[in-house]
Protein backbone atom coordinates (compact mmCIF):
# COMPACT_ATOMS: atom_id res chain seq x y z
CA UNK A 1 0.00 0.00 0.00
CA UNK A 2 1.14 3.36 -1.34
CA UNK A 3 -0.45 6.33 0.69
CA UNK A 4 1.91 9.05 0.39
CA UNK A 5 5.40 10.02 -1.53
CA UNK A 6 6.91 11.08 1.12
CA UNK A 7 8.06 9.27 4.64
CA UNK A 8 7.10 11.83 8.14
CA UNK A 9 8.61 8.97 9.96
CA UNK A 10 12.08 8.69 8.27
CA UNK A 11 14.91 9.24 10.50
CA UNK A 12 16.32 13.69 10.44
CA UNK A 13 19.59 14.60 11.00
CA UNK A 14 20.55 15.96 14.82
CA UNK A 15 22.45 18.43 13.51
CA UNK A 16 22.79 19.91 9.76
CA UNK A 17 26.02 21.16 10.31
CA UNK A 18 27.20 17.91 11.46
CA UNK A 19 27.67 16.36 8.30
CA UNK A 20 27.70 17.41 4.28
CA UNK A 21 26.75 14.76 2.92
CA UNK A 22 23.02 14.66 1.75
CA UNK A 23 20.80 12.91 3.51
CA UNK A 24 19.15 9.23 2.89
CA UNK A 25 16.31 9.53 0.32
CA UNK A 26 13.00 8.41 2.36
CA UNK A 27 12.72 4.84 2.77
CA UNK A 28 8.79 2.90 2.78
CA UNK A 29 8.45 1.69 6.00
CA UNK A 30 7.44 -1.83 6.26
CA UNK A 31 5.20 -2.93 8.49
CA UNK A 32 4.33 -6.34 9.85
CA UNK A 33 0.41 -6.76 11.03
CA UNK A 34 -0.29 -9.78 13.21
CA UNK A 35 -4.60 -9.57 12.57
CA UNK A 36 -6.94 -12.31 12.19
CA UNK A 37 -9.63 -10.18 11.49
CA UNK A 38 -9.72 -8.77 7.69
CA UNK A 39 -11.99 -6.02 8.94
CA UNK A 40 -9.79 -5.18 11.17
CA UNK A 41 -6.69 -5.59 8.81
CA UNK A 42 -8.50 -2.97 5.91
CA UNK A 43 -9.34 -0.85 9.14
CA UNK A 44 -5.66 -0.30 9.97
CA UNK A 45 -4.98 0.22 6.69
CA UNK A 46 -7.27 3.06 5.95
CA UNK A 47 -6.03 4.75 9.05
CA UNK A 48 -2.54 4.49 8.01
CA UNK A 49 -3.37 5.71 4.62
CA UNK A 50 -5.69 8.86 5.49
CA UNK A 51 -2.65 9.68 8.42
CA UNK A 52 -0.27 9.68 5.16
CA UNK A 53 1.91 7.42 6.56
CA UNK A 54 4.09 5.81 3.60
CA UNK A 55 4.35 2.06 4.28
CA UNK A 56 3.76 -1.41 3.12
CA UNK A 57 1.54 -3.41 5.33
CA UNK A 58 2.30 -7.20 5.58
CA UNK A 59 -0.92 -8.81 7.23
CA UNK A 60 -0.22 -12.63 8.89
CA UNK A 61 -2.40 -14.54 11.15
CA UNK A 62 -0.60 -17.48 12.04
CA UNK A 63 3.08 -18.16 13.96
CA UNK A 64 4.60 -19.42 11.03
CA UNK A 65 3.80 -16.94 8.69
CA UNK A 66 4.82 -14.42 11.46
CA UNK A 67 8.27 -16.07 11.87
CA UNK A 68 8.84 -16.16 7.95
CA UNK A 69 8.29 -12.18 7.51
CA UNK A 70 10.35 -11.64 10.55
CA UNK A 71 13.46 -13.70 9.05
CA UNK A 72 13.00 -11.45 6.16
CA UNK A 73 14.25 -8.38 7.68
CA UNK A 74 13.72 -4.96 7.37
CA UNK A 75 10.53 -4.63 9.23
CA UNK A 76 9.88 -1.74 10.83
CA UNK A 77 6.97 -1.27 12.99
CA UNK A 78 4.99 -4.69 14.21
CA UNK A 79 1.28 -3.84 14.99
CA UNK A 80 -0.57 -6.49 16.77
CA UNK A 81 -4.27 -7.29 17.79
CA UNK A 82 -4.17 -8.40 21.78
CA UNK A 83 -6.47 -11.08 21.49
CA UNK A 84 -5.83 -14.14 18.82
CA UNK A 85 -6.57 -17.51 18.93
CA UNK A 86 -3.56 -19.30 18.34
CA UNK A 87 -0.59 -17.20 18.42
CA UNK A 88 -1.31 -13.95 20.97
CA UNK A 89 -0.33 -10.79 20.93
CA UNK A 90 1.94 -10.98 23.78
CA UNK A 91 3.72 -14.53 22.69
CA UNK A 92 4.39 -12.30 19.98
CA UNK A 93 6.02 -9.68 22.05
CA UNK A 94 7.75 -12.36 24.17
CA UNK A 95 9.55 -13.39 20.74
CA UNK A 96 10.13 -10.15 19.75
CA UNK A 97 11.98 -9.03 22.68
CA UNK A 98 14.09 -12.08 23.41
CA UNK A 99 16.06 -11.03 19.66
CA UNK A 100 14.75 -7.25 18.77
CA UNK A 101 14.95 -4.79 22.18
CA UNK A 102 14.08 -2.20 20.08
CA UNK A 103 11.38 -3.09 17.02
CA UNK A 104 8.65 -0.73 17.98
CA UNK A 105 5.52 -2.85 18.38
CA UNK A 106 2.17 -1.28 19.15
CA UNK A 107 -1.03 -3.16 20.32
CA UNK A 108 -4.09 -1.93 18.85
CA UNK A 109 -7.32 -3.59 20.47
CA UNK A 110 -10.73 -2.75 21.65
CA UNK A 111 -10.86 -4.99 24.61
CA UNK A 112 -7.34 -4.10 26.18
CA UNK A 113 -7.93 -2.01 29.73
CA UNK A 114 -5.66 -0.19 31.64
CA UNK A 115 -4.35 -3.24 33.59
CA UNK A 116 -3.27 -5.06 30.85
CA UNK A 117 -2.19 -2.00 29.14
CA UNK A 118 0.05 -1.82 31.73
CA UNK A 119 1.49 -5.00 31.51
CA UNK A 120 2.22 -5.31 27.73
CA UNK A 121 3.76 -1.82 27.83
CA UNK A 122 5.98 -4.10 31.49
CA UNK A 123 6.75 -6.58 28.63
CA UNK A 124 8.35 -4.40 26.22
CA UNK A 125 5.55 -2.38 24.15
CA UNK A 126 6.31 0.67 22.54
CA UNK A 127 2.54 1.69 22.63
CA UNK A 128 -1.23 0.67 22.29
CA UNK A 129 -3.68 2.29 20.72
CA UNK A 130 -7.36 1.27 21.41
CA UNK A 131 -9.90 0.77 18.40
CA UNK A 132 -12.46 3.32 19.49
CA UNK A 133 -8.59 6.16 19.28
CA UNK A 134 -7.43 4.08 15.91
CA UNK A 135 -6.80 8.04 14.98
CA UNK A 136 -3.29 7.94 16.90
CA UNK A 137 -2.11 5.24 15.32
CA UNK A 138 -1.02 7.47 12.54
CA UNK A 139 1.50 9.57 15.03
CA UNK A 140 1.74 6.36 17.39
CA UNK A 141 3.84 4.63 14.33
CA UNK A 142 5.45 7.50 13.47
CA UNK A 143 7.04 8.48 17.28
CA UNK A 144 7.92 4.87 17.89
CA UNK A 145 9.63 4.75 14.29
CA UNK A 146 11.06 8.02 15.50
CA UNK A 147 12.32 6.81 18.98
CA UNK A 148 13.57 3.46 17.36
CA UNK A 149 15.44 5.41 14.73
CA UNK A 150 16.77 7.57 17.72
CA UNK A 151 17.69 4.65 19.28
CA UNK A 152 19.22 3.42 16.68
CA UNK A 153 21.66 6.29 16.34
CA UNK A 154 23.02 6.58 19.83
CA UNK A 155 23.37 3.12 19.92
CA UNK A 156 25.62 3.71 16.88
CA UNK A 157 27.56 6.66 18.25
CA UNK A 158 28.33 5.10 21.53
CA UNK A 159 29.79 1.60 19.20
CA UNK A 160 31.69 4.07 17.12
CA UNK A 161 32.80 6.10 20.45
CA UNK A 162 33.43 2.68 21.96
CA UNK A 163 35.13 1.59 19.17
CA UNK A 164 37.48 4.60 19.02
CA UNK A 165 38.35 4.19 22.75
CA UNK A 166 38.89 0.04 22.01
CA UNK A 167 41.58 1.87 19.17
CA UNK A 168 43.35 4.02 21.51
CA UNK A 169 43.54 1.88 24.26
CA UNK A 170 44.60 -0.63 22.05
CA UNK A 171 47.46 1.69 20.71
CA UNK A 172 48.27 3.00 24.42
CA UNK A 173 48.31 -0.77 25.57
CA UNK A 174 50.52 -1.55 22.74
CA UNK A 175 53.33 1.09 23.03
CA UNK A 176 56.35 -0.64 23.84
CA UNK A 177 57.91 2.69 25.71
CA UNK A 178 55.96 3.89 29.47
CA UNK A 179 53.53 6.28 29.14
CA UNK A 180 52.26 8.37 32.02
CA UNK A 181 49.70 10.82 32.49
CA UNK A 182 49.77 13.18 35.10
CA UNK A 183 46.91 15.68 36.50
CA UNK A 184 47.36 19.60 37.03
CA UNK A 185 48.39 18.64 40.07
CA UNK A 186 51.36 16.21 38.96
CA UNK A 187 49.83 13.10 40.21
CA UNK A 188 49.62 9.91 38.47
CA UNK A 189 46.20 9.72 36.57
CA UNK A 190 47.05 6.63 33.95
CA UNK A 191 49.44 4.78 32.67
CA UNK A 192 50.14 1.65 30.07
CA UNK A 193 50.93 -1.90 30.63
CA UNK A 194 54.66 -0.87 30.22
CA UNK A 195 54.96 0.78 33.34
CA UNK A 196 53.06 -2.14 35.28
CA UNK A 197 56.12 -4.71 33.81
CA UNK A 198 58.80 -2.37 34.54
CA UNK A 199 57.87 -1.05 37.57
CA UNK A 200 55.30 -3.20 39.73
CA UNK A 201 55.71 -1.91 43.15
CA UNK A 202 54.00 0.98 42.40
CA UNK A 203 50.57 -0.59 41.31
CA UNK A 204 48.67 0.74 41.59
CA UNK A 205 49.91 3.55 39.86
CA UNK A 206 46.74 6.65 40.74
CA UNK A 207 46.84 8.69 42.80
CA UNK A 208 50.94 8.41 43.66
CA UNK A 209 53.46 11.59 42.68
CA UNK A 210 55.52 11.24 39.61
CA UNK A 211 58.15 12.37 42.28
CA UNK A 212 58.02 8.52 43.13
CA UNK A 213 59.13 7.58 39.52
CA UNK A 214 62.68 9.73 39.77
CA UNK A 215 63.55 10.69 43.35
CA UNK A 216 65.89 13.46 43.43
CA UNK A 217 64.95 14.46 39.43
CA UNK A 218 63.89 17.78 40.98
CA UNK A 219 60.10 17.55 39.68
CA UNK A 220 59.35 15.15 36.45
CA UNK A 221 56.57 17.37 34.27
CA UNK A 222 57.14 20.82 36.81
CA UNK A 223 58.72 23.40 34.28
CA UNK A 224 56.01 21.66 31.48
CA UNK A 225 52.99 22.40 33.82
CA UNK A 226 54.35 25.86 34.13
CA UNK A 227 55.64 26.69 30.83
CA UNK A 228 53.63 24.07 28.54
CA UNK A 229 56.88 23.48 26.78
CA UNK A 230 57.78 19.99 25.76
CA UNK A 231 61.06 18.93 28.07
CA UNK A 232 63.99 16.07 28.06
CA UNK A 233 65.52 14.69 30.96
CA UNK A 234 68.20 11.46 31.56
CA UNK A 235 66.63 9.82 35.15
CA UNK A 236 67.77 6.80 36.33
CA UNK A 237 65.34 4.66 37.93
CA UNK A 238 65.29 0.97 39.60
CA UNK A 239 62.61 -1.08 37.51
CA UNK A 240 61.82 -5.14 37.97
CA UNK A 241 65.26 -5.46 36.30
CA UNK A 242 67.74 -3.72 38.23
CA UNK A 243 69.32 -0.47 37.62
CA UNK A 244 68.69 1.32 34.21
CA UNK A 245 68.63 4.69 32.42
CA UNK A 246 65.57 5.99 30.75
CA UNK A 247 65.01 9.60 28.91
CA UNK A 248 61.70 11.10 29.42
CA UNK A 249 60.13 13.56 27.71
CA UNK A 250 57.49 15.65 29.08
CA UNK A 251 54.75 17.17 26.92
CA UNK A 252 51.92 19.27 27.88
CA UNK A 253 48.33 17.80 28.04
CA UNK A 254 46.21 20.05 26.21
CA UNK A 255 42.05 20.06 26.10
CA UNK A 256 41.63 20.17 22.74
CA UNK A 257 38.02 22.41 22.63
CA UNK A 258 39.06 24.67 24.96
CA UNK A 259 42.89 24.71 24.07
CA UNK A 260 44.04 24.59 28.25
CA UNK A 261 46.18 22.71 30.07
CA UNK A 262 44.92 19.58 31.75
CA UNK A 263 48.19 18.19 32.98
CA UNK A 264 50.90 16.29 31.72
CA UNK A 265 52.67 13.08 29.46
CA UNK A 266 55.43 12.00 30.11
CA UNK A 267 56.92 9.53 27.68
CA UNK A 268 59.85 7.00 29.33
CA UNK A 269 62.05 5.30 27.04
CA UNK A 270 64.92 2.52 28.25
CA UNK A 271 68.01 3.86 26.98
CA UNK A 272 70.12 1.81 29.12
CA UNK A 273 71.42 -0.76 26.34
CA UNK A 274 71.78 2.37 24.05
CA UNK A 275 73.89 3.71 26.37
CA UNK A 276 76.03 0.77 26.20
CA UNK A 277 76.42 0.23 22.84
CA UNK A 278 77.21 3.94 22.73
CA UNK A 279 79.52 3.48 25.37
CA UNK A 280 80.75 0.39 23.76
CA UNK A 281 81.35 2.19 20.71
CA UNK A 282 83.37 5.02 22.45
CA UNK A 283 86.17 2.63 24.07
CA UNK A 284 86.30 0.91 20.47
CA UNK A 285 87.13 4.26 18.99
CA UNK A 286 89.59 5.39 22.18
CA UNK A 287 91.34 1.91 22.10
CA UNK A 288 91.72 2.39 18.16
CA UNK A 289 93.24 5.68 18.78
CA UNK A 290 95.39 4.72 20.88
CA UNK A 291 96.43 1.88 19.01
CA UNK A 292 97.55 4.03 16.10
CA UNK A 293 99.63 6.43 18.49
CA UNK A 294 101.09 3.40 20.19
CA UNK A 295 101.86 1.52 17.17
CA UNK A 296 103.36 4.99 15.84
CA UNK A 297 105.61 5.40 19.02
CA UNK A 298 106.11 2.23 19.24
CA UNK A 299 108.02 1.80 15.93
CA UNK A 300 110.20 4.33 16.13
CA UNK A 301 111.38 3.87 19.37
CA UNK A 302 112.64 0.61 18.43
CA UNK A 303 114.40 1.99 15.39
CA UNK A 304 116.48 4.23 17.62
CA UNK A 305 116.64 1.42 20.12
CA UNK A 306 118.09 -0.45 17.75
CA UNK A 307 120.44 2.03 16.93
CA UNK A 308 121.60 2.20 20.81
CA UNK A 309 122.11 -2.24 20.92
CA UNK A 310 124.27 -1.80 17.68
CA UNK A 311 126.21 0.85 19.15
CA UNK A 312 126.42 -1.25 22.45
CA UNK A 313 127.80 -4.37 21.24
CA UNK A 314 130.27 -2.19 19.24
CA UNK A 315 131.65 -0.73 23.03
CA UNK A 316 131.01 -4.18 24.17
CA UNK A 317 133.27 -6.18 21.65
CA UNK A 318 136.11 -3.21 22.37
CA UNK A 319 136.52 -2.86 25.90
CA UNK A 320 138.36 -5.33 27.91
CA UNK A 321 136.50 -7.51 29.74
CA UNK A 322 138.14 -6.71 32.95
CA UNK A 323 137.56 -2.90 32.31
CA UNK A 324 135.42 -1.55 34.77
CA UNK A 325 133.23 0.40 31.90
CA UNK A 326 132.43 -2.83 30.79
CA UNK A 327 129.51 -3.58 33.71
CA UNK A 328 128.11 0.10 32.34
CA UNK A 329 127.92 -1.66 28.92
CA UNK A 330 126.41 -4.48 29.98
CA UNK A 331 123.71 -2.41 31.96
CA UNK A 332 122.76 -0.54 28.44
CA UNK A 333 121.89 -3.49 27.01
CA UNK A 334 120.02 -5.30 30.28
CA UNK A 335 117.88 -1.78 29.50
CA UNK A 336 117.98 -1.58 26.10
CA UNK A 337 116.54 -5.58 25.98
CA UNK A 338 113.72 -4.18 28.33
CA UNK A 339 112.68 -1.33 26.18
CA UNK A 340 112.56 -3.83 23.24
CA UNK A 341 110.39 -5.98 25.05
CA UNK A 342 108.10 -2.79 25.80
CA UNK A 343 108.17 -1.85 22.30
CA UNK A 344 107.02 -5.20 21.49
CA UNK A 345 103.92 -5.02 23.83
CA UNK A 346 103.02 -2.02 22.65
CA UNK A 347 103.04 -3.45 19.30
CA UNK A 348 101.28 -6.68 20.39
CA UNK A 349 98.29 -4.31 21.42
CA UNK A 350 98.17 -2.16 18.13
CA UNK A 351 97.96 -5.20 16.43
CA UNK A 352 101.13 -4.66 14.34
CA UNK A 353 103.33 -7.74 15.63
CA UNK A 354 103.88 -10.14 11.89
CA UNK A 355 101.68 -13.34 13.01
CA UNK A 356 103.48 -16.44 12.75
CA UNK A 357 100.20 -18.44 12.31
CA UNK A 358 99.69 -21.88 12.02
CA UNK A 359 97.09 -24.37 13.22
CA UNK A 360 96.84 -25.01 16.65
CA UNK A 361 95.15 -27.29 19.44
CA UNK A 362 94.31 -24.84 22.03
CA UNK A 363 93.92 -27.77 24.39
CA UNK A 364 97.58 -28.93 23.78
CA UNK A 365 98.72 -25.40 24.32
CA UNK A 366 97.77 -24.89 27.36
CA UNK A 367 98.25 -28.19 28.56
CA UNK A 368 102.12 -27.96 28.08
CA UNK A 369 102.04 -24.52 29.33
CA UNK A 370 101.39 -26.31 32.87
CA UNK A 371 105.29 -26.04 34.28
CA UNK A 372 105.72 -22.60 33.05
CA UNK A 373 102.82 -21.20 34.72
CA UNK A 374 103.09 -22.87 38.27
CA UNK A 375 106.86 -21.52 38.41
CA UNK A 376 104.84 -18.19 38.06
CA UNK A 377 102.43 -18.55 41.02
CA UNK A 378 103.34 -18.69 45.23
CA UNK A 379 102.45 -21.51 47.10
CA UNK A 380 99.45 -19.88 48.31
CA UNK A 381 97.50 -19.51 45.04
CA UNK A 382 96.27 -23.20 43.54
CA UNK A 383 96.29 -22.93 39.84
CA UNK A 384 94.04 -25.79 37.95
CA UNK A 385 93.36 -26.40 34.63
CA UNK A 386 89.69 -27.44 33.01
CA UNK A 387 90.92 -28.47 29.34
CA UNK A 388 87.81 -28.93 27.21
CA UNK A 389 87.31 -32.78 26.28
CA UNK A 390 86.87 -32.10 22.63
CA UNK A 391 89.49 -30.59 20.38
CA UNK A 392 90.01 -26.40 20.57
CA UNK A 393 91.15 -26.25 16.97
CA UNK A 394 92.34 -22.24 16.08
CA UNK A 395 94.64 -20.62 13.85
CA UNK A 396 97.47 -18.51 15.55
CA UNK A 397 100.58 -17.50 16.43
CA UNK A 398 101.43 -20.07 19.16
CA UNK A 399 104.13 -17.66 20.56
CA UNK A 400 101.45 -14.76 21.18
CA UNK A 401 98.66 -17.13 22.39
CA UNK A 402 101.06 -18.22 24.69
CA UNK A 403 101.59 -14.95 25.79
CA UNK A 404 98.00 -14.55 26.35
CA UNK A 405 97.96 -16.90 28.53
CA UNK A 406 101.04 -16.31 30.98
CA UNK A 407 99.72 -12.16 31.16
CA UNK A 408 96.26 -13.35 32.33
CA UNK A 409 97.30 -15.95 34.83
CA UNK A 410 100.30 -13.40 36.48
CA UNK A 411 97.20 -10.62 36.21
CA UNK A 412 95.03 -13.29 38.41
CA UNK A 413 97.83 -13.89 40.79
CA UNK A 414 98.26 -10.13 41.28
CA UNK A 415 94.75 -9.75 42.15
CA UNK A 416 94.62 -12.50 45.05
CA UNK A 417 97.86 -10.90 47.32
CA UNK A 418 96.41 -13.27 50.31
CA UNK A 419 96.16 -16.54 48.12
CA UNK A 420 93.50 -18.31 46.01
CA UNK A 421 92.61 -20.37 43.24
CA UNK A 422 93.09 -19.81 39.28
CA UNK A 423 91.29 -21.75 36.85
CA UNK A 424 92.57 -22.08 33.54
CA UNK A 425 89.54 -23.28 31.16
CA UNK A 426 88.79 -23.92 26.93
CA UNK A 427 85.48 -24.10 25.86
CA UNK A 428 84.16 -24.73 22.52
CA UNK A 429 81.06 -22.37 21.70
CA UNK A 430 78.81 -20.37 18.91
CA UNK A 431 77.74 -16.92 19.17
CA UNK A 432 74.54 -16.20 17.33
CA UNK A 433 73.73 -13.52 15.55
CA UNK A 434 71.21 -11.55 18.24
CA UNK A 435 73.42 -12.59 21.23
CA UNK A 436 76.33 -10.73 18.89
CA UNK A 437 74.03 -7.92 18.17
CA UNK A 438 73.03 -7.18 21.79
CA UNK A 439 76.66 -7.39 23.10
CA UNK A 440 77.96 -5.29 20.78
CA UNK A 441 81.49 -4.03 20.42
CA UNK A 442 84.07 -6.90 18.84
CA UNK A 443 81.16 -9.56 19.51
CA UNK A 444 80.72 -11.26 15.80
CA UNK A 445 78.25 -14.51 15.17
CA UNK A 446 80.09 -17.71 14.46
CA UNK A 447 82.15 -20.41 16.03
CA UNK A 448 84.69 -19.65 18.25
CA UNK A 449 87.33 -21.40 20.79
CA UNK A 450 87.15 -19.87 24.24
CA UNK A 451 90.14 -19.27 26.56
CA UNK A 452 89.05 -18.41 29.79
CA UNK A 453 91.44 -17.40 33.13
CA UNK A 454 89.08 -16.73 36.91
CA UNK A 455 90.37 -15.83 40.11
CA UNK A 456 88.57 -15.94 43.30
CA UNK A 457 90.46 -12.31 44.07
CA UNK A 458 89.40 -8.82 45.06
CA UNK A 459 87.28 -8.52 41.42
CA UNK A 460 87.61 -5.17 39.23
CA UNK A 461 85.64 -2.14 40.30
CA UNK A 462 83.43 -0.52 37.49
CA UNK A 463 85.26 2.62 37.44
CA UNK A 464 88.30 0.57 36.68
CA UNK A 465 86.61 -1.38 34.08
CA UNK A 466 86.14 1.08 30.98
CA UNK A 467 90.02 1.44 31.34
CA UNK A 468 91.08 -1.59 31.51
CA UNK A 469 92.49 -2.60 28.45
CA UNK A 470 94.41 0.71 27.77
CA UNK A 471 98.11 1.12 27.85
CA UNK A 472 100.35 1.90 30.85
CA UNK A 473 97.04 1.78 32.73
CA UNK A 474 97.46 0.07 36.17
CA UNK A 475 95.77 0.06 39.46
CA UNK A 476 99.28 -1.49 41.56
CA UNK A 477 101.70 0.48 43.25
CA UNK A 478 104.38 2.16 41.38
CA UNK A 479 107.19 -0.49 40.25
CA UNK A 480 105.16 -3.56 40.21
CA UNK A 481 103.57 -3.32 36.72
CA UNK A 482 103.68 -1.73 33.67
CA UNK A 483 100.19 -1.25 32.51
CA UNK A 484 100.65 -3.14 29.31
CA UNK A 485 99.81 -6.89 30.52
CA UNK A 486 96.41 -6.59 29.39
CA UNK A 487 96.58 -3.97 26.78
CA UNK A 488 98.91 -7.08 25.08
CA UNK A 489 96.14 -9.26 25.82
CA UNK A 490 93.59 -6.91 23.72
CA UNK A 491 95.52 -6.43 21.06
CA UNK A 492 96.85 -10.03 20.38
CA UNK A 493 93.23 -11.00 20.28
CA UNK A 494 92.02 -8.35 18.11
CA UNK A 495 94.82 -9.61 15.91
CA UNK A 496 93.31 -12.81 15.83
CA UNK A 497 90.01 -12.05 15.19
CA UNK A 498 88.79 -12.17 18.27
CA UNK A 499 88.04 -10.63 21.16
CA UNK A 500 88.36 -10.33 25.26
CA UNK A 501 85.35 -10.08 27.94
CA UNK A 502 85.64 -9.51 31.62
CA UNK A 503 83.15 -10.53 33.87
CA UNK A 504 84.00 -9.25 37.64
CA UNK A 505 81.97 -8.42 40.96
CA UNK A 506 83.94 -6.90 43.90
CA UNK A 507 84.35 -8.94 46.51
CA UNK A 508 83.97 -12.15 44.12
CA UNK A 509 86.91 -12.31 41.61
CA UNK A 510 87.13 -11.78 37.71
CA UNK A 511 86.82 -14.24 34.59
CA UNK A 512 88.78 -12.93 31.29
CA UNK A 513 87.59 -14.66 28.32
CA UNK A 514 89.70 -15.07 24.94
CA UNK A 515 86.88 -15.41 22.20
CA UNK A 516 89.26 -17.07 19.03
CA UNK A 517 87.55 -18.11 15.62
CA UNK A 518 87.76 -22.03 15.55
CA UNK A 519 89.69 -23.00 12.96
CA UNK A 520 88.31 -23.50 9.43
CA UNK A 521 85.06 -21.88 10.15
CA UNK A 522 85.51 -18.33 10.04
CA UNK A 523 82.63 -16.22 11.71
CA UNK A 524 79.46 -17.16 10.21
CA UNK A 525 76.73 -14.35 9.93
CA UNK A 526 72.95 -15.00 10.70
CA UNK A 527 73.17 -17.85 13.54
Amino acid sequence: MNTNPTNPAAPKPADAQESNRSPEPPRRLKILHLEDSPVGAELVQEILRSEHVDCDIIVVAEKEDFDRELAKGDVDVIISDYNLPRFSGTDALRQIRKTEKDLPFIFVSGSIGEERAVEVVGLGATDYVMKEHLRRLGIAVRRSVEAANSVRRQREAENRLAEERDFLADVFSSVQDGIVVLDADLKIVNTNPTMETWFPGLVPFAGKSADQLCPGDGGLGVSTLRDGQPVKTICKMETAKGSGEFSIYAYPLVERRTGHQRGVILYLRDITSERALQQQLFQAQKMESIGQLAGGVAHDFNNILQAIMGFAEILDSEIPADDPKHEDVLEIRKATDRAVALTRQLLAFSRKQVLSASDLDLNELVGNMGGMLKRLIPATVQLRFDVDSAPAPVRGDAGLIEQIVMNLVVNARDAMPQGGQVVVATRSRTVTAREASAKGGSWKAGRYVCLSVQDTGTGIPPEVLTRLFEPFFTTKEKGKGTGLGLSTVYGISQQHGGWVDVASEAGHGTTFTVYLPASGAAPARGL
